[in-house]
């Protein structure tokens, strides 16, 4: 099976500011997709009051030109001279996120070459004045204490966060919560970061799952489907987890982000 954008999210009963109203006149096609992902919505016709769904793509607003241009520039992107590698709009969903959550800790999962954390630590502490610890987890973290102060980097792995949270008491850091995934964006990867956010993060507390748009770059089967498929597959197995916060995902219109249906609001 290919991944592509326009596979179908869906995301548990309907609520008017999250998304689109389906009812039940449901094409023929999405009423047996739903029924062979396990989720009964009665008959494809009958009374539109007994049970509404909502459905989302993970189609972003820009043309395949725009977007294969923006993400060439998100590729290239430093911040203080450190490659960060995050779009402008991704960039002020993040200022407006962690103001409105005033995060005691921001956990990212996937440092790279470490350009998001400095981000995430100076939006916190200089701009905001907040006392955020910024922790961030790779295999193979950067060792520059200097151009790092006051980020705690972890040797860890996306596959086995249990371990890493325990060995570093990370489970004690303050409350609440920002947790980005941002590490190998494989299907396996962004599931084990949706299934230990399921157990470990508090209502209120928030889960970023990083370039869900691989999908509409044709680029998820390289990622076993990645980020996309994770989220589909996940909110179809368990839809009362996560609400899809469309303050962040629809602020500049409908999935205009790098993380397409990615900003994820622990119920």
């Amino acid at each position: 099976m290919s991944y592509r954008a326009d596979n179908m999210l869906i995301v548990g009963d309907f609520h008017p500011e999250n998304g689109i109203l389906l009812n039940l006149y449901l094409p023929v096609r999405l009423h047996n997709r739903m029924a062979e992902m396990g989720m009964d919505n009665g008959p494809v016709c009958g009374d539109p009051t007994k049970r509404l769904m909502m459905i989302r793509s993970f189609k972003t607003p820009f043309s395949r030109p725009q977007l294969g241009a923006y993400h060439h520039g998100v590729m290239q992107y430093h911040y203080r001279d450190v490659m960060c590698n995050k779009s402008p709009i991704d960039i002020a969903l993040y200022l407006h996120l962690i103001h409105a959550v005033q995060p005691g800790s921001f956990i990212e999962i996937g440092t790279k070459f470490g350009g998001s954390a400095v981000m995430f630590r100076d939006v916190a502490k200089k701009m905001y004045g907040l006392d955020t610890q910024v922790v961030s987890i790779d295999r193979a973290p950067p060792s520059d204490e200097k151009k790092f102060k006051d980020i705690r980097f972890i040797q860890g792995d996306v596959m086995d966060l249990e371990t890493v949270f325990a060995e570093y008491e990370l489970f004690d850091l303050p409350r609440p919560w920002i947790l980005s995934e941002d590490s190998a964006h494989t299907f396996s990867a962004c599931l084990a970061v949706l299934e230990f956010g399921q157990r470990h993060l508090r209502s209120g507390e928030y889960l970023i799952m990083e370039d869900s748009v691989l999908a509409e770059l044709d680029l998820a089967d390289r990622f076993d489907g990645g980020p996309s498929r994770a989220l589909a597959q996940f909110f179809a197995q368990s839809p009362d987890v996560y609400q899809i916060d469309t303050t962040y995902c629809d602020m500049f219109g409908v999935n205009a982000t790098t993380n397409p249906n990615g900003y994820l609001l622990r119920m």
